[in-house]
Order: structure tokens, then C-alpha cells, then sequence
């Protein structure tokens, strides 16, 4: 008799376990994590408007052959194939370091922004639940999408000015 109530409250306190994994967000919880995505998102798009911009308006280094060198990856026998410069090579370098830089910046902001806007804990069990509940990613999406058009008709409003 002992085994069976032990067993039983086993799976009563599993059953209690598993309920509280499904955690329930409110619309605070999915603004936060919403806010911090589109302004990862936005700052993704300036980020390649700045470096297509490097890459258009180097005077050394057209585009295409930016495209020849960044494909070589590196290979010197593709390198030596498409014939590239040493002058080509430098501007090349001098983009990829500035992006880099960019990108290393970018990942510390986001970062930070997880941590202090959203918290650890919230951002991995939305995170999760955002692949796996539908009725999470459909409340989210609505949140996400107005903080998008709001921002957009803010940017929009400063332009203008």
C-alpha cells in the first residue's frame, strides 16, 4: 500500500512539475521581449545599410570583387586565382575588421539588453515557448508587430522634423 501512494503522489507531483513548465506570459512579459527583438532587428537592418555602404563606397575596392574575395574565405589559391591586389586585400581586411567591430558591439548591446530589459530567465522559457506554443508566438506577433509600426511611425515623425 505504501508503494502505491508513494507512486501515485510520484505522478501527482510529475503532473504539478510539468504544469508549471508550461508558463503563461503576460502581455508585459511578451512587450519586453518584443521590444528588445525589434530593436535587435532594426539594428541588424542599419548594420547592413553601414556596411553595404562601406562596401559601395570604397574607392579601392569595388563590390564585386568584395563578393570574389569575401567567397575565396581566405584560400590562397582562390585568392591567387582571381588575382587580387595587395591595395584590394587591405580595403578588403579594413571592411571585415570595421564589421566585425560592428557586429562585436552589436552582440554586447543585445546582450545587455536581454539582461537588463527582459531578464535571463524570461527571454530562455519565451524563447522556448515561442517555437512551441502557437498561442504564444500569435499574442507575441501582435505585440511585436505594433512596436514595430509604433517605431517605424516615430522615425518617420523625427524625419520629418
Amino acid at each position: 500500500m505504501k508503494k502505491v501512494l508513494l507512486i501515485v503522489c510520484l505522478i501527482a507531483g510529475f503532473g504539478k512539475i510539468n504544469a508549471q513548465d508550461e508558463a503563461t506570459f503576460s502581455d508585459e512579459d511578451l512587450t519586453k521581449y518584443a521590444t528588445v527583438m525589434a530593436w535587435a532587428e532594426m539594428e541588424k537592418g542599419r548594420m547592413t545599410e553601414v556596411y553595404n555602404g562601406w562596401i559601395n563606397n570604397d574607392e579601392t575596392l569595388e563590390a564585386t570583387r568584395f563578393v570574389e574575395i569575401k567567397s575565396a574565405k581566405g584560400d590562397s589559391l582562390k585568392l591567387q586565382e582571381i588575382a587580387i591586389t595587395d591595395d584590394e586585400m587591405v580595403a578588403f581586411k579594413k571592411i571585415q575588421v570595421n564589421y566585425d567591430s560592428m557586429t562585436a558591439s552589436f552582440k554586447e548591446d543585445y546582450i545587455g539588453k536581454i539582461k537588463e530589459d527582459i531578464g535571463a530567465g524570461l527571454y530562455n522559457s519565451l524563447k522556448k515557448a515561442l517555437k512551441s506554443d502557437a498561442d504564444v508566438k500569435t499574442r507575441y506577433q501582435v505585440v511585436y508587430d505594433a512596436i514595430v509600426e509604433e517605431s517605424k511611425a516615430s522615425s518617420e515623425g523625427e524625419t520629418e522634423e
